[in-house]
């Protein structure tokens, strides 16, 4: 990778590259932006993941074996003691114990075991917050440093105790929606004024495009339902199975696709066993490219118990897909009911007669249609919002 050395030196900083919104985000931020006048790197806690692949070829990545020990549980102190770390391991299973009682403390101590890195930054972006916030402030060399926060932090208040002591030491905080600022401005009103929104970045161009690919695991000769996004509890993962259940007993054909890490494949397997859906659920694993599917399904179905600002949702959108969505806190920031998707409460009984409501009403659903088509929005100016950091 040539450097240009009147380009100024940006460190991005994430956990890892798999398949969560997070993840998809960093991938897609550093795809638009403008890396001939910043040299870019990215230092992956745990360089693994789908998106690994999906970077542009042209930032430099930055690992460290013990950093990535760290940042795994068990695996990690066994690691250690293959690296000839043995403190480290001792505080790795410390900070591991910590974790179960007190999650903000346990952030703190893992951001104290990391190794630092010798380079000087003028500008570090910690994507994720946390430890890798902590890390930052205290342990990496930068000019200026700003943090991102991409949930509504009245649902994830874990870390309250150490985040007031380290906001205060970062120039710029960023969260993805209206209403995730508010919240961040609710809990720490003495940092307000550098309390900044800056949506995920989401190409209609890219998007489309990679939606013309071919799949077979698809079938495509009965409605098709689609989840994208982590199997799990906070997602509503058991509820759509519920209200799978419900759907089959209705007498509606359907099959059910999810995309995404399972948190517990057996468990999830399961559950669909026990409520008698195992022929209509199918789990796909994760997809780097989950858009053909976005494109051939009939319905987008996202049931979860929280978000900050979904990018599966933006992504559903820009692909007009008629959708079905639990009212978490922020979704008034991307829907209006009955206007761009359809909003049900979180129980499986109102997800399954919302969607068989929008299954049988072909007006309501291309309704929906029509209105994404004239109204999608390619926010990858948002970039600006960085630059702008970057450049003063």
């Amino acid at each position: 990778m040539e450097i240009n050395m009147n380009n100024k030196k940006i460190l991005f900083i994430i956990s890892n590259m798999e398949s969560g919104g997070v993840s998809k985000s960093m991938t897609n931020l550093l795809s638009v932006i403008d890396r001939t006048r910043y040299d870019i790197s990215l230092l992956v806690l745990n360089p693994q993941g789908v998106f690994m692949d999906l970077l542009p070829s042209d930032i430099r990545i930055i690992s460290d074996k013990n950093i990535t020990a760290l940042n795994c549980r068990l695996k990690g102190f066994v690691e250690l003691i293959k690296n000839r770390r043995p403190l480290l391991a001792i505080g790795h299973l410390f900070r591991l114990a910590v974790s179960c009682i007190n999650k903000g403390y346990a952030g703190w101590i893992i951001s104290r075991l990391m190794p630092p890195l010798n380079d000087k930054f003028d500008v570090i972006v910690d994507y994720n917050g946390q430890q890798q916030l902590y890390y930052m402030v205290d342990k990496l060399n930068g000019d200026k440093k700003i943090t991102f926060f991409h949930n509504d932090y009245r649902k994830w208040p874990y870390y309250y105790n150490i985040d007031r002591k380290y906001f205060p030491k970062v120039d710029v905080i960023f969260s993805i929606s209206e209403q995730c600022v508010q919240s961040l401005k609710d809990y720490f009103p003495n940092e307000s004024e550098k309390i900044y929104l800056m949506e995920n970045i989401s190409s209609p161009d890219l998007i489309r495009r990679l939606s013309e690919q071919q799949i077979t695991d698809m079938d495509s000769s009965k409605p098709a339902f689609l989840t994208v996004g982590h199997i799990c509890r906070r997602k509503g993962s058991d509820t759509a199975i519920k209200a799978a259940s419900i759907l089959k007993t209705r007498g509606i054909d359907f099959n059910w696709y999810f995309i995404g890490k399972v948190s517990n494949d057996d468990d999830y397997r399961a559950l669909a066993a026990r409520y008698n859906v195992t022929e209509k659920i199918h789990f796909l694993g994760i997809k780097a490219n989950p858009y053909p599917y976005l494109k051939q399904a009939t319905i987008y179905i996202h049931p979860s118990l929280f978000e900050g600002k979904s990018i599966s949702l933006d992504e559903a959108k820009i692909l007009c897909k008629p959708i079905v969505v639990t009212n978490f806190s922020t979704v008034y920031d991307q829907f209006t009911d009955r206007v761009n998707g359809s909003i049900c409460a979180m129980n499986a009984e109102d997800l399954a007669d919302t969607i068989e409501e929008l299954l049988n009403n072909d007006d309501l659903r291309n309704s929906y249609i029509r209105y994404l088509s004239d109204h999608t929005t390619d926010n990858c100016n948002e970039i600006a919002k960085l630059y702008s950091q970057f450049d003063n």
